[in-house]
């Protein structure tokens, strides 16, 4: 809560939405500056600013501009909070505390308000084809493991888990695959130790370090290791796991995803890395605003 206001985050599929559903969505503003805080991921600008449309894209800027009126903030993009955190607890690891760590942007809010970038065509593109590189390589890697795992699976005799349940035991224990996950993301900032015992008191202290390894974790679980027939399903993209570093900084993250891929990984990362946020659908959102009313 900020100034007795629930703090919000929305997902880009959000902004979307309400560019489709038009003059309806002005009721939603309403509501939102009556009774929110907002908070502005910044990988839904990244998201926005790749949309190569161009009356698109400054279109689903108006609805962000109308969603944030009021006190609200920006974050910045997912590598720089973790550069800032990893930074911060580098420089003093016993009085370290995430939440004094400033990972919003002034000047970023200011320039989402004016727009100025938007207009900029080759900005699109380069961006477009950054995102589309960064999930090809995202969703390689784990198309290259998945069978190095299934020759590993086989040879020991077993069978590929089907429940993210299964798996949390043998990866959380000592020299588990979410230290191993935490050291490769704590080792790109560090210029100090990146052990495990480091990489483990510092998960413990900051919560959205913690919701990125498990997010990472996650695609791991979905793409490389379940049974595809029998699996729990969390196939939401790159970026729609990556939402979990805002997490920690909102009361209710909204995503409006047409499968309800990104609500339901998103909701297990909350889940198992001990987050307090809720997720929830754009529609379950506004019913409740209305009832509210």
């Amino acid at each position: 809560m900020i100034e007795n206001r629930p703090v919000l985050t929305f997902d880009t599929s959000v902004y979307n939405r309400m560019l489709r559903d038009g003059g309806r969505s002005n009721d939603v503003v309403t509501a939102l500056r009556a009774g929110y805080f907002m908070r502005i991921a910044g990988l839904s600008i990244e998201e926005v600013c790749a949309t190569r449309d161009a009356s698109k894209r400054k279109a689903i800027m108006e609805w962000v501009n109308k969603s944030q009126a009021g006190p609200d903030d920006y974050l910045l993009p997912q590598n720089e909070i973790l550069r800032l955190l990893i930074a911060a607890y580098e420089r003093d690891p016993r009085r370290f505390d995430w939440r004094a760590v400033n990972v919003s942007s002034v000047g970023c809010a200011q320039e989402i308000a004016r727009g100025n970038f938007i207009n900029d065509d080759a900005l699109a593109e380069a961006q477009f084809q950054s995102l589309k590189h960064s999930k090809e390589e995202f969703e390689g890697v784990w198309s290259h493991l998945r069978p190095k795992l299934r020759e590993v699976i086989r040879r020991h005799g077993k069978t590929a888990p089907i429940r993210f349940q299964e798996v949390l035991p043998m990866v959380e224990s000592e020299g588990g695959l979410l230290w191993s996950f935490g050291q490769g993301l704590y080792s790109r900032v560090a210029v100090g130790d990146a052990s495990e015992s480091t990489v483990r008191n510092f998960m413990a202290k900051c919560p959205p370090f913690r919701a990125i390894a498990y997010a990472y974790l996650l695609a791991w679980f979905d793409r490389s290791l379940a049974d595809r027939h029998k699996r729990d399903r969390y196939t939401a993209g790159r970026i729609d796991l990556f939402m979990s570093i805002y997490l920690p900084y909102c009361d209710q993250f909204i995503s409006a995803e047409v499968r309800g891929m990104q609500e339901r990984g998103l909701r297990e990362i909350a889940r198992v890395a001990r987050l307090a946020t809720e997720v929830r659908s754009y529609d379950d959102f506004c019913n409740s605003m209305m009832l509210a009313v």
